[in-house]
């Protein structure tokens, strides 16, 4: 197979960026939030069912049933914000990303919050020799035998524990129809403070941009104003999930996105790389 171009060249830069969890993983209702520009929640689990409501990007629709409907058909709540009410519908599921991920964490997670972190090490020299549209055996052959592997509808998804920047992470490979689509991170660290999840995504922000240039998109959303001037306060507004910041770059054929938010006193500080021509996986 000739080489693609991809996320090989992206080198360290790409992926320092992971997803911070707070809070135990273990018994929590599974949430997801919208990444694209909105998603329809309808009566019924089809695009003819009369819509309910629609959902705004970066919005988290929290799953009422575990079962699925006509494969990639969810049933969701979603709390409107303008409407002050909780509203449920069916959703299609690819426009949406698992705010927190799924995966035995008692391998990875030891419960234990860090009062004080270290510092995130920017001089760790990452090189991933992998490439858009790869299969999962190139994959298996370089990482070996992954923690497990979630497989629904023609998607899989390999997750594998590795210490990134200083870090304890969790990352995940999301393979569609047999190629390597997107590759997300998380960081299986807890802090005490959820300001230094905030103070992290400054720091990662920065040396983003000074390796690849301002981002396309950049954006500090508060969903209610109340701490907006009161920066000390920024922590307890994040895991409330009060305000939400984004950053996301175009780097030759790939999407990067780095996204902080939270929900019910936990806190996601995500990054997914997509590869551009595979973003039509993830719209509907």
């Amino acid at each position: 197979m000739s080489k693609k171009p991809g996320i090989g060249k992206l080198g360290a830069g790409i992926f320092l960026m992971v997803l911070f969890l707070s809070g135990s993983l273990l018994a929590q209702p599974r949430k997801y939030q919208v990444i694209t520009s909105e998603v329809r929640l309808h009566l019924e689990p089809s695009d003819r069912s009369p819509v309910v409501v629609s959902a705004p990007r970066g919005a988290i629709l929290a799953q009422a049933s575990a079962v699925r409907f006509r494969h990639n058909w969810i049933f969701v709540y979603y709390y409107h914000p303008e409407k002050q009410k909780t509203l449920a519908g069916y959703v299609w599921e690819p426009p949406l990303r698992k705010l927190f991920p799924t995966v035995n964490a008692r391998l990875i997670y030891n419960g234990e919050s860090v009062a004080e972190p270290g510092e995130l090490d920017f001089s760790q020299e990452l090189k991933f020799a992998y490439f858009w549209g790869m299969p999962p055996q190139k994959l298996l052959e370089v990482e070996g035998e992954p923690l497990g592997v979630d497989r629904s509808d023609g998607q899989e998804v390999y997750q594998y524990q590795r210490e990134i920047m200083n870090r304890r992470c969790l990352v995940e490979y999301v393979f569609i129809q047999g190629e390597l689509t997107a590759a997300r991170f998380f960081m299986m660290d807890t802090f005490t403070d959820n300001n230094y999840y905030i103070n992290d995504f400054v720091k990662a922000k920065n040396y983003l941009v000074q390796r690849f240039g301002l981002p396309v998109d950049d954006q500090t959303v508060w969903y209610d104003s109340t701490f907006q001037e009161r920066q000390e306060f920024w922590g307890r507004a994040l895991g409330s999930g009060l305000v939400e910041f984004r950053s996301s770059w175009v780097i030759g054929e790939t999407e990067v996105e780095l996204v902080l938010t939270g929900s019910d006193n936990r806190v996601a500080f995500m990054a997914e790389c997509v590869g551009q021509r595979y973003k039509s996986f993830f719209s509907h």
